[in-house]
């Protein structure tokens, strides 16, 4: 019964404070707990468990140490994870937020932060993928920044902002070839204050990982500043494709 209670009871007070959080994030439903989501939802949500690949983190077919993608081409980072697969619902819910429903970091970010709890504890600073002046001032916000921002205070890992930057813009890249995106980001991104990271552990923090090509830019840059090592935390993966999945 107490617990009822107190469910009720933070379910009111989110409501009257935090008006972002009182009904469920997917469906809309009213939520009288510390959740994002309805129960119903929830169990729904394409959590990236089961079987991932040791190197990029995303969801494979059967226990094997590394995917095929890796195995043919291994990343820079030293490892990737994502609490989420990037399928369904989950989806809809980064489109929202890269499209001005800020709030959806702190959703994102709660998730992030268990995975960095656990696969990550060691990291000594945070960074986000940065965007250009410009395309930043164009969405009005960079949503791995407050990605980062979120982790941050949750983790407890200090958060650089400074650290990386973007020196050029580099366009879309959801028509180009895993090698095309990679030649497209040479070079754009650099170590503001390499001393920052000289011999520490980097956690990247970015909203979703695709073909990889963006962490591995963003990691040779970290490398060549004397980063340790570089751990990649998104909030969603792409799956490894049907034809890559191990049987």
């Amino acid at each position: 019964m107490a617990n009822k209670f107190t469910d009720a009871l933070n379910g009111f007070l989110r409501k009257v404070f935090y008006n972002d959080r009182l009904t469920c994030a997917s469906c809309g439903a009213d939520v009288f707990s510390d959740g994002y989501f309805c129960g119903r939802c929830e169990k729904e949500l394409p959590f990236n468990g089961g079987f991932v690949c040791s190197k990029c983190g995303r969801h494979i077919g059967s226990d094997y140490p590394v995917c095929l993608e890796c195995k043919a081409d291994m990343p820079s980072y030293t490892k990737a994870r994502s609490p989420f697969s990037y399928e369904g619902e989950i989806v809809r819910l980064i489109k929202n937020l890269k499209t001005g429903k800020k709030y959806l970091a702190d959703l994102f970010s709660e998730y992030m932060a268990e995975t960095a709890a656990k696969e990550f504890a060691g990291a000594d600073l945070a960074a986000f993928v940065p965007m250009t002046e410009r395309a930043a001032k164009k969405r009005g916000y960079n949503q791995a920044r407050l990605l980062a921002e979120g982790v941050s205070a949750k983790t407890g890992i200090p958060l650089e902002a400074e650290l990386l930057v973007k020196t050029r813009d580099t366009g879309e890249q959801k028509a180009l070839s895993r090698k095309e995106r990679a030649q497209n980001l040479k070079g754009s991104f650099r170590v503001h204050e390499r001393i920052k990271c000289r011999g520490k552990t980097v956690l990247l923090i970015d909203d979703v990982m695709t073909t990889g090509a963006t962490a591995n830019a963003v990691s040779e840059a970290l490398f060549g500043a004397g980063a340790a090592q570089v751990y990649l935390l998104t909030a969603a993966s792409v799956p490894a494709k049907d034809e890559n999945k191990v049987k």
